[in-house]
């Protein structure tokens, strides 16, 4: 089978190209992001060729799979067995391309695509594993990319970090352009696509070598398409015909200043796409300096929360149950309700560390929370000895986090581990803005410090 990879950014007209596809033969499904989420993650697995962390890797991308909020029915729920004997390597890229597989087999397509877009960070790996795989550069206007965001439930919302990611994906889908030759890049403008779709999906059908079939106009009458656009309010405009001339919206839609960031930003790219820019000519970009950029992340952390708390119920619960993959394993998070999962992971940051480092040290006013997703972590006493281990499911850092007083103990890791920290600013911003959260998470805290004291008190009465 032909493996296809969608890059560029989000809010580029993805879904609409994907459902396009679909309607051409191409197995094109709504994307788990399984690289985006595990390739990173892999190493904290373990060492692969033991049958335990191979199969624990498998169960976790499946299950991703599984929970996507729109439904792959054909495969739902995946064969793990099949999955790895598809495999012809122990990687999450082998995982992903045995999944792909499974779900082309089912619609009995040759070709299969996926749009999660940024594949152009992982293309060193999709070289190696597949064989002369086809990408589609897919890029629209980064000022029009930058409203939707401002109005999506996901995504950066001010205009300098979209505008700094959103260059970084440019430069990065020019880098595949460059290695890979126009053979296997296909370069896809989203205002091109809009205002006259036809002869583009012709010789875009060409270029992937599949028969162009007119339904892929129709795209918004699929089965695919109603799918999509009845799981989240970010995939409504699926469900109808294609808006033609959708562009340069953000000439209403953003302020001057709101563009001028962008184009002060983002300017070089902008330039090399062909894209005017209104208000900041070449060499008259804006310097932006950390005073400056520290209080747009200050702004930007506020919108985001205030457009996550506008989500749609149904499908920030859909989202949760995805992404609650991790948090359902781990001590206390797992106490916390579903419904409450999505707001939860706001408020953590994830992080890889390498076996034998020290994270908490004795006599520190740290007063962060870890929640160890895997991989395991001796505590260690005040002469050098190992006091207690922890493997993953379990948090350290408890006591410090309710006291204040300083740690006690220094902590350090045994093994590769991924963790979730809860920063004590976090806290205190949860229990300003989610106290419901912020009251399960402290409760299952205090009850099994509690637990832990009694069994200790026990023991010295014994």
């Amino acid at each position: 089978m032909r493996p296809v990879f969608i890059i560029g950014e989000q809010r580029s007209g993805s879904n609409l190209l994907r459902l396009m596809l679909s309607q051409a033969g191409i197995a094109a499904p709504h994307p788990p992001h399984m690289l985006k989420r595990l390739l990173p993650l892999e190493a904290s697995y373990g060492d692969l060729t033991q049958d335990p962390n191979w199969k624990q890797l498998i169960e976790d991308a499946c299950a991703l799979v599984d929970r996507n909020p729109v439904r792959w029915t054909e495969v739902s729920p995946l064969n793990r067995d099949e999955v790895g004997r598809l495999c012809s390597e122990r990687s999450v890229v082998a995982i992903f391309g045995a999944v792909m597989h499974l779900f082309a087999e089912a619609r009995n397509a040759s070709v299969w695509a996926c749009k999660s877009m940024q594949y152009s960070d992982f293309l060193d790996q999709l070289e190696a594993y597949f064989d002369e795989p086809l990408y589609i550069y897919l890029y629209r206007d980064g000022r029009d990319v930058a409203l939707s965001f401002k109005r999506a439930v996901v995504g950066e919302k001010h205009p300098y970090f979209v505008a700094k990611k959103w260059a970084r994906l440019q430069d990065a889908a020019a880098r595949v352009q460059d290695r890979v030759g126009p053979d296997r890049c296909f370069r896809l403008c989203y205002e091109e696509l809009t205002h006259e779709p036809e002869p583009i999906l012709r010789a875009l059908c060409s270029f992937l070598g599949v028969p162009f079939a007119p339904k892929m106009l129709e795209f918004h009458r699929s089965s695919d398409a109603k799918a999509a656009s009845d799981k989240s309010q970010l995939w409504q405009n699926v469900g109808r015909p294609l808006i033609r001339n959708n562009s340069r919206k953000f000439l209403k839609g953003l302020s001057q200043d709101e563009i001028e960031i962008f184009e002060s930003v983002a300017g070089a790219q902008l330039d090399r796409l062909g894209y005017d820019r209104v208000h900041v000519l070449a060499g008259n970009e804006r310097v932006f300096v950390p005073d400056v950029i520290e209080a747009y992340a200050k702004e930007n952390d506020q919108l985001k929360s205030e457009r996550r708390s506008a989500m749609n119920a149904e499908d920030a619960e859909r989202r949760a149950h995805q992404l609650s993959l991790l948090t359902e394993r781990v001590q206390h998070l797992q106490k916390i309700p579903a419904r409450l999962h999505s707001r939860l992971l706001g408020y953590l940051e994830e992080v890889h560390l390498s076996a034998r480092v020290t994270f908490i040290y004795a006599g520190d006013m740290d007063r962060s929370l870890f929640f160890i997703i895997s991989g395991g972590v001796e505590v260690v006493g005040s002469s050098g000895e190992v006091v207690a281990a922890f493997s993953k499911g379990r948090c350290v850092g408890e006591v410090g986090a309710l006291s204040g007083l300083p740690r006690t103990r220094t902590v350090r890791t045994l093994e590769a581990c991924r963790m979730f920290v809860l920063h004590h600013s976090k806290v205190r911003l949860m229990m300003l803005e989610a106290p419901e959260l912020a009251a399960h998470l402290m409760w299952s805290i205090n009850v099994t410090l509690a637990e832990r004291f009694h069994h200790e008190v026990s023991l010295a009465g014994s």
